[in-house]
């Protein structure tokens, strides 16, 4: 079973809250129980690549990504985690992710201004990149609001590419934290096609990247740090949670079984 990691950390490369660790162990944990783990990560300015010894996919070369009236290239490079035989593919580009933070200035702590540019560049770079590897996932495991719309562009934009046809997508909220909440005025940025609905992707008149992906995706999960945060936006949404919660051994465990629930291996 093939399942693909969308995630804006992961130890040790890059971190935003403590579950940077657990998205460190839990696919490499997945791995040694067979399953085949890809994990896409945006290539902050931040990750040096000596150091972590980051090294280009020349095959993957050439993708480009549309933002708002823009197309912007990138570049795919990998690297493995230490003491783990799994590999991280980092969606690098100039524009966006050379900066020396992740979403919020160093100097200022104020959150970038373009912070939804990127967003929309990394949601859709990891469905452009799934399409460059030819790699079919049974399953998108899509982590906190950082993703929130790649069930979006998936079940939109991308609902017509046959690498998707048969794909499943989990939207896992491990955080109560929600940064991705922006103006409606920037809407157009996103390009979504009309069949989009609206009243789904925003939240008092604020695009809401958390409630998108909770809306458009097949299963939503959620970790040890929820509790009864969002019970009131399940039920308004009539949306069936699954809670996932434990030790790092007892998730893993459970999303094996939860995994071959939803996608039972042929």
């Amino acid at each position: 079973m093939k399942i693909l990691y969308a995630a804006a950390e992961i130890s040790p490369f890059a971190r935003l809250t403590n579950n940077a660790d657990m998205l460190r162990f839990l696919p490499a944990s997945l791995q040694d129980k067979g399953f085949e783990i890809r994990i896409l990560l945006p290539k902050y300015g931040t990750i040096q690549d000596r150091r972590n010894r980051l090294h280009e996919v020349i095959r993957l070369s050439g993708i480009e990504v549309e933002v708002d009236d823009k197309i912007e290239s990138m570049r795919i490079k990998v690297a493995s985690i230490p003491n783990a035989k799994l590999q991280v593919y980092f969606l690098d580009n100039d524009t966006f992710f050379k900066r020396k933070g992740m979403f919020k200035d160093p100097k200022t702590e104020e959150y970038y201004p373009d912070n939804l540019e990127r967003l929309v560049f990394y949601n859709k770079g990891v469905l452009e990149t799934v399409k460059k590897l030819g790699w079919q996932p049974d399953i998108i495991h899509c982590h906190d609001w950082a993703s929130g719309f790649i069930p979006v562009y998936m079940k939109s934009v991308y609902a017509n590419e046959p690498i998707f046809k048969n794909t499943k997508v989990i939207y896992n909220i491990h955080s109560p934290a929600n940064e991705g909440i922006f103006d409606i005025d920037k809407l157009g940025v996103m390009r979504l096609p009309e069949s989009v609905e609206q009243d789904k992707i925003t939240t008092d008149g604020k695009i809401d990247f958390l409630k998108a992906g909770l809306s458009y995706s097949d299963h939503v999960v959620t970790g040890n740090d929820i509790r009864t945060e969002f019970d009131d936006l399940f039920k308004a949404l009539n949306i069936e949670n699954t809670k996932i919660q434990g030790s790092p051994q007892d998730v893993s465990a459970k999303f094996a079984d939860f995994y071959r629930t939803i996608k039972p291996e042929e």
